[in-house]
């Protein structure tokens, strides 16, 4: 019986890490752009997270170390995001990731003052990451 035990609980311990490193990168060090959502959303949702992809994949298409990730963080496996974020509602958060572990974040509030207007939208979004990535 201890032997079992002492099993479940190293493979509960095993998941768990390997659970929180695979929300991350697999590579070492890279930025990671995340729209988080939930599985409703609005048209100004849905054109925050257009608006970042088309970007992300105008901008930054050639640099492999920029991934953009979409995430419905009403999904059991990334609720841990919301505390971590400490997330409210849908968001766009620049992540810095060193060795698969967050060494710092950024989140861009004022997307939603731009979710009617691409052009702002890119501006505002662009200034933050260059200025998050230098």
């Amino acid at each position: 019986m201890k032997y079992v035990i002492l099993i479940l609980i190293s493979l509960s311990l095993f998941s768990c890490s390997k659970t929180k490193i695979n929300s991350y990168s697999e590579k070492k060090n890279n930025y990671l752009v995340y729209y988080f959502h939930p599985t409703a959303r609005c048209e100004s949702c849905i054109n925050i997270e257009n608006f970042t992809k088309e970007l992300l994949e105008n901008k930054y298409s050639k640099d492999p170390e920029i991934t953009f990730k979409p995430l419905n963080i009403e999904d059991k496996e990334n609720e841990h995001f919301k505390k971590e974020f400490n997330l409210k509602f849908s968001s766009v958060i620049i992540v810095d990731v060193k060795d698969k572990s967050v060494n710092r974040f950024k989140l861009l509030d004022s997307v939603w003052s731009y979710s009617d207007n691409k052009e702002r939208m890119f501006k505002y979004a662009e200034r933050e990451i260059e200025e998050f990535i230098k």
